[in-house]
């Protein structure tokens, strides 16, 4: 396993019961839901907390992909990475790893973003402050 690069950020969920289903198993649209945690602890670990961010820049997903591989189950202690893997004008790309505490991977998948200025809900180019932070990441090229 490689360790993850600076431009990478990790945080862990632990699986709570009511992110399961009738088979202790985590329900399929909470894998967005733990894309989402990631990326908001991506822009903490850059000196960008969400809760500045958000009235500055409003950021919706305007694509989202998960391929699942294996299942996590209730109180499994996910490791969620999160890095940049495409950055354009006005929008960029959130690229995501799931794993297990045996470093299986569980899910990958990305979400698309848009630009909007807050004040007129009109998307915009990607501000310089956040630019500063968004370092394109390519972990095939580390392999």
């Amino acid at each position: 396993m490689i360790p993850p690069a600076p431009e990478v950020a990790v945080t862990h969920v632990r699986v709570r019961y009511k992110d399961t289903d009738t088979m202790q198993v985590v329900y399929y649209g909470n894998y967005l839901t733990y894309f989402e945690v990631a990326r908001v602890e991506f822009l903490r670990q850059h000196d960008q907390p969400i809760s500045e961010v958000n009235t500055k820049l409003h950021m919706p997903v305007a694509e989202a992909h998960v391929k699942y591989f294996r299942p996590a189950r209730l109180d499994d202690l996910l490791e969620v990475r999160c890095w940049i893997s495409e950055k354009k004008r006005a929008s960029f790309r959130f690229e995501y790893e799931v794993r297990n505490e045996g470093q299986e991977l569980l899910a990958c998948g990305f979400t698309r973003h848009a630009c909007l200025d807050p004040a007129t809900g009109r998307m915009i180019a990607i501000p310089e402050w956040l630019q500063s932070v968004m370092t394109v990441y390519n972990p095939d090229s580390v392999r």
